[in-house]
């Protein structure tokens, strides 16, 4: 049988990639690559494409974000997956960021040890982490604690010092704007690593370079 591999590439530069993943992408026959869109490109591909040889069997995945729909895509990827597995195969299934943070590997993963096959996870650089660097902003200082939650879960805040707000995507003013309420300062960072990226401290400049690839990064006053 075949081992799954779940490899977390980081948030966007080719140069984030461990050592330890690149060494699991060069040597693995499958590599599983999770798209946003339906026949749309894959940023985790494009993230370590430099990395993946040529005679590599590449597998392209669309994973919907959530409902059944999602579900039912990602039974079937653990087919696919299953499949080559049988075959004696190791399969690297690429994740951005880190593979257990907000990732369909996590899914995934259920599956694949239900079945008995055999898993190891390559932890990546998350992108809170890649943008806390890339914007020169502490995280989390001293005995601190750090909150991480996702957009829709905007309530759940009370009044942490120090908090990431990730998934922002198409609802960036009500986030600013519960922040500002909230006596938050924040900073918002677009394609971390990537071509285009921005650091952004203001409103009207941040609601006009929407990005999907986005996070929040805020300190209470």
């Amino acid at each position: 049988m075949g081992k799954l591999y779940g490899v977390g590439v980081g948030p966007g530069d080719k140069e984030l990639l461990t050592i330890k993943a690149i060494k699991v992408i060069e040597k693995c026959d499958v590599v599983v690559v999770p798209s946003a869109m339906a026949g749309g490109k894959s940023i985790a591909y494009e993230i370590a494409e430099d990395y993946i040889k040529k005679d590599t069997e590449i597998l392209i995945k669309h994973f919907p974000m959530g409902g059944e729909e999602q579900e039912e895509k990602i039974y079937e990827a653990f087919k696919s997956i299953e499949e080559k597995l049988k075959q004696g195969k190791d399969v690297a299934f690429l994740t951005i960021g880190d593979p257990f943070v907000y990732s369909t590997y996590i899914y995934l993963l259920k599956y694949i040890e239900e079945h008995g096959y055999e898993t190891e996870t390559i932890p990546g650089i998350t992108s809170f982490c890649a943008c806390a660097s890339l914007a020169n902003q502490p995280l989390v200082i001293g005995d601190e604690p750090l909150l991480i939650l996702p957009a829709s879960r905007l309530d759940s805040i009370k009044d942490e010092k120090y908090v990431v707000i990730m998934k922002v995507y198409k609802v960036e003013k009500q986030v600013i704007d519960f922040l500002e309420h909230k006596g938050y300062d924040y900073i918002y960072i677009k394609r971390a690593g990537r071509e285009g990226q921005k650091v952004l401290k203001h409103k009207e400049d941040i609601l006009k370079e929407k990005e999907y690839m986005s996070i929040i990064i805020a300190t209470k006053r």
